[in-house]
C-alpha cells in the first residue's frame, strides 16, 4: 500500500478506492480525504473529542494522544521558526468583542469585509428555493451509526441489494434513518411550513422552512437531538435556550426551539429554528478557485485575512458572554453578500460547562482539548488554522501537520509575508498561555498583518490611526493669536483702554513700565523700590 492511498483518518488501516471522476473514497471506513490529490479543501466529520467526566482507560487514552501530539508539534515548530524571535503572550480569562458591546446588530462603519483596506468580492444572495435537493438522499458512502462511540457503517449494499436507508447498527443495535422526517408542505409547530431539504447533517436532515406567524420569513429547521426520549428532547431544549439569547451581526441568529411528532414513527423530535443564511461557505469559495491545470488556487492571503477578522468578531463577542464555539472552520462561516456568518451553533457550549461533550474536528482543533477541554485559547487556535487552509495547499493539515505547520521556506505565502507567518505560529503554539489572550487582541494584531500586505502589495504605506492620540474634530482658528490693531506697548500686549481709576493706580505704581520692558527674558524679578 503506498502513502498516498493511505487513509487520512486516525485508526484506519483502510487505503483510497477511485470511484470514478476523481473521487477518492476509502475502502474501510468510507471517508473522503481531507485534501484530494488536486487539492480540494473538505474535513472529517465533526466528532466528540471528550468532555464531562470519564473513565480512566479514557483518560489515559487522550492523555497518550495528547503527549504524542504536544512532542510532535515541538519539534516541528523548533524546525521551522528559528528565525523568529520572543512570541509570547499573557494569558486571560477575560476577552471582549471586538466590534460590539452589546446585542446589537447594527451594521459597522467600515466596510464589513476587508476592514476598509481590501475589497473582497461579494456573494449574492440567492432564491432560498434554488438550495433546495430536488431528491434528498445520503450516499451510501456517507452513511454512519450516529452514537458517537460506535460510527460503524450502516446502510451498505451486499451485491446486488442496495443498502436500507433505515434500520439498525449491525455493531451497536442503534437505530439509524437517512430518509426525511419531514416533507414539502408540514407544518411544524403550527407556524413553520416546510418547503424542502437543503442538506444532511450530523443529526439529520436540514430543512428550509417559511415562517407564516412572522412576515413568511424563510428560516432553517436543523435537528437538535437524535433521541425519541421526550423527557431528554425537553432537557436537551432548556439547556440550547441561551442560544437564542446572541445576537450579532456575524452569527446565524436562533428564533426558537420546537418539538414536532413524527405521524410516521410516533417519536417527538426536536428543532432548533434559526435564520436562514443565502451564500456560500467558506470551504465552497476555497474550492471553486482553480488554476489553468485544474489544482485548486489558494485564496489571495489579504482575502484570508479579511475573513479571519470577521470570523474573530464573532468570537470574541460570544466570549464576552462566556461561550466557546469549539469548532469553526471552512464548512462553518458562510459568506452572503459582503458579510460573513457562522452559521452552526450545534457545538457552542458555556465556559463552566464540564459535563456536556466536546466537539472538534481532526486538523482544527487545538492539541490540549482531549485532556484539558476548550478554551478562549483553543477557539482562537480554530480560526489560525482555518487561514492556514485557506491561504496556501495545505496538504497534511490533518495528519502530518495536524498540529504544526508546514517549514516556510517551502510555502511562497509565508516567504512574501513573514508577518503572516508569525501570526500563525503564535496562534497555533502547542503552549495555549503562548496564543493570543483575545479575540480582541488576536483581530487587532491580524489587521495589523493585513496594513502590511496591502502595503507590500500597493508600495503604499497603510498606517493605523493612533489609539492614543486622536484627530482633531475642528479647528477654531489657524493663527495663535489675533491680528493687532491700536498702540501696542513695547511687551507686544494690546493697550486696553482704561478708566480715571485705573490710570491713577498705573501712576502710583513702583515699578515703570518702560523698567519692565527692559527686563531680559527669564531674569529674576526685580525688587521693590
Amino acid at each position: 500500500m503506498s502513502e498516498n492511498t493511505q487513509c487520512q483518518r486516525p485508526g484506519c488501516t483502510g487505503s483510497y478506492e477511485d470511484m470514478g471522476g476523481g473521487e477518492l473514497y476509502c475502502d474501510t471506513c468510507g471517508l473522503a480525504p481531507v485534501v484530494s490529490p488536486t487539492g480540494m479543501v473538505s474535513s472529517p466529520p465533526t466528532g466528540i473529542t471528550g468532555g464531562g467526566h470519564r473513565s480512566a482507560s479514557q483518560s489515559s487514552r487522550s492523555s497518550s494522544r495528547a503527549s504524542a501530539r504536544s512532542s510532535r508539534s515541538s519539534t516541528s515548530r523548533r524546525s521551522v521558526s528559528g528565525r523568529l524571535s520572543s512570541l509570547s503572550g499573557s494569558a486571560t480569562s477575560r476577552s471582549v468583542s471586538v466590534r460590539s458591546s452589546g446585542t446589537s446588530t447594527g451594521s459597522s462603519a467600515r466596510s464589513r469585509l476587508g476592514a476598509g483596506l481590501v475589497s473582497v468580492p461579494q456573494v449574492p444572495r440567492p432564491d432560498p428555493r434554488s438550495a433546495v435537493m430536488e431528491h434528498p438522499e445520503v450516499p451510501e458512502r456517507k452513511r454512519f451509526c450516529s452514537r458517537s462511540d460506535c460510527g460503524a457503517q450502516v446502510g451498505r449494499s451486499r451485491g446486488d441489494r442496495p443498502g436500507r436507508t433505515e434500520g439498525f447498527c449491525t455493531k451497536c443495535g442503534h437505530p439509524y434513518s437517512f430518509v426525511p422526517k419531514l416533507r414539502a408542505g408540514d407544518i411544524v409547530r403550527g407556524q413553520y411550513e416546510v418547503v424542502g431539504c437543503l442538506a444532511h447533517g450530523g443529526l439529520g436532515w436540514v430543512y428550509l422552512a417559511v415562517d407564516r406567524a412572522v412576515s413568511d420569513r424563510w428560516v432553517v429547521l436543523k435537528g437538535l437531538l437524535d433521541t425519541g426520549d421526550q423527557d431528554a428532547m425537553a432537557a436537551a431544549i432548556s439547556e440550547r435556550r441561551f442560544l437564542a439569547e446572541i445576537e450579532h451581526s456575524n452569527i446565524v441568529r436562533i428564533y426558537n426551539f420546537v418539538e414536532h411528532l413524527d405521524q410516521r414513527t410516533g417519536s417527538l423530535d426536536g428543532y432548533i429554528v434559526m435564520e436562514y443564511v443565502g451564500g456560500k461557505s467558506l470551504k465552497e469559495i476555497a474550492n471553486e478557485r482553480r488554476t489553468t491545470a485544474g489544482k485548486r488556487d489558494p485564496l489571495p492571503v489579504e482575502q484570508a485575512c479579511a475573513y479571519g477578522i470577521e470570523a474573530l468578531e464573532a468570537l470574541g463577542h460570544l466570549h464576552s458572554r462566556n461561550l466557546l464555539y469549539c469548532d469553526f472552520k471552512v464548512d462553518n462561516a458562510i459568506q452572503t453578500e459582503d458579510q460573513l456568518k457562522l452559521i452552526d451553533m450545534g457545538a457552542v457550549r458555556r465556559m463552566d460547562d464540564d459535563e456536556s461533550a466536546i466537539y472538534g474536528t481532526v486538523g482544527y482543533q487545538a492539541p490540549e482539548v482531549a485532556e484539558v477541554g476548550p478554551s478562549v485559547a483553543s477557539d482562537l487556535y480554530t480560526v489560525a488554522r482555518t487561514l492556514a487552509v485557506l491561504s496556501f495547499d495545505f496538504q497534511g493539515y490533518t495528519n502530518v501537520y495536524a498540529d504544526s505547520l508546514p517549514d516556510p521556506d517551502n510555502i511562497d505565502v509565508f516567504r512574501q509575508y513573514e508577518s503572516f507567518y508569525r501570526f500563525l505560529v503564535r496562534a497555533t503554539d502547542p503552549d495555549p498561555a503562548r496564543r493570543f489572550a483575545s479575540a480582541q487582541e488576536m483581530a487587532e494584531q491580524l489587521t495589523g498583518v493585513l496594513r502590511e500586505v496591502v502595503a507590500l502589495q500597493t508600495g503604499r504605506p497603510r498606517p493605523a490611526l493612533s489609539t492614543l492620540f486622536g484627530t482633531e474634530l475642528r479647528v477654531t482658528d489657524t493663527k495663535l493669536f489675533a491680528a493687532q490693531s491700536g498702540d501696542v506697548s513695547r511687551l507686544g500686549a494690546r493697550v486696553a483702554p482704561v478708566g480715571r481709576r485705573a490710570r491713577k493706580a498705573l501712576a502710583s505704581a513702583a515699578v515703570p513700565a518702560a523698567a519692565l520692558a527692559s527686563v531680559p527674558a527669564g531674569a529674576p524679578p526685580l525688587p521693590a523700590l
